[in-house]
């Protein structure tokens, strides 16, 4: 019974301290993702600006998009040059709100 134990507990052990090796984080990989995260945004910025050419989005409208595509854009960069990456889409409590959903008043 010792044996089983003490095996568990040796099993234990390597387990927890391999976690923060397995946890490290490649810098090499976030710096791609940086820069597949600035093309994805110059991208999304030129649909915009061949939106607005269709006649499909006002000026004002575009501008205030691009505007918070550019602010997002700078925090993303923020947390990968700390080491840090959140994923995209929405966040915590975020919620996209289907636009083919009927409208209740």
């Amino acid at each position: 019974m010792r044996k089983l134990a003490a095996s568990v507990l040796a099993l234990v052990f390597l387990v927890v301290s391999a976690v923060p090796a397995f946890g490290a984080v490649d810098q090499e990989k976030l710096k791609e993702i940086k820069a597949l995260n600035q093309q994805m945004t110059n991208i999304k910025a030129q649909i915009i600006d061949k939106e607005v050419e269709a006649g499909i989005l006002d000026q004002a409208k575009a501008e205030k998009i691009k505007k918070s595509m550019q602010e997002r854009q700078a925090k993303i960069e923020q947390d990968i040059d700390k080491g840090e990456f959140h994923g995209i889409g929405p966040k915590k409590g975020g919620c996209r709100k289907n636009s083919n959903a009927p409208k209740t008043e």
